[in-house]
């Protein structure tokens, strides 16, 4: 009887593809380190933002990222996509906080009512 319960458990069996199987394609590598790297220097911004005039370095940093935007943007969507049909949920999460980002920066310089130049080009 417990022939019968085994074999019916090997035929349902199949094999899901491991992360090992593929490799990951340089670009996302580099998207990843990026966007840790953004990361890294957010995070303390935004502690320091909460002490007055130190939110000043928070806007610096938003400028920076603005001025970069479109290539991480565009990075970011393809990490995202990338990462996403491959079910790798820490890329993901990264490359979706690097969209963030951008968009909390654009919203910040909004407020602040600061000059947004975008790779050289003033709106």
């Amino acid at each position: 009887m417990s022939d019968v319960f085994w074999e019916a458990q090997d035929s349902d069996e199949t094999e899901e593809e491991s992360e090992l199987k593929y490799k990951r394609p340089w670009w996302i590598t580099v998207g990843a380190i990026v966007d840790l790297l953004l990361l890294f220097a957010i995070v303390p911004a935004g502690i320091l933002s909460l002490i007055p005039f130190m939110f000043l370095i928070y806007v610096y940093l938003a400028q920076v990222i603005i001025w970069v935007s479109p290539v991480l943007v565009l990075m970011n969507i393809a990490v995202f996509w990338w990462s996403f049909r491959r079910k790798q949920a820490a890329t993901t999460a990264l490359a979706a906080l690097g969209l963030a980002f951008v968009a909390v920066s654009f919203v910040v310089l909004m407020l602040w009512q600061a000059q947004i130049v975008i790779l050289g080009f003033n709106f």
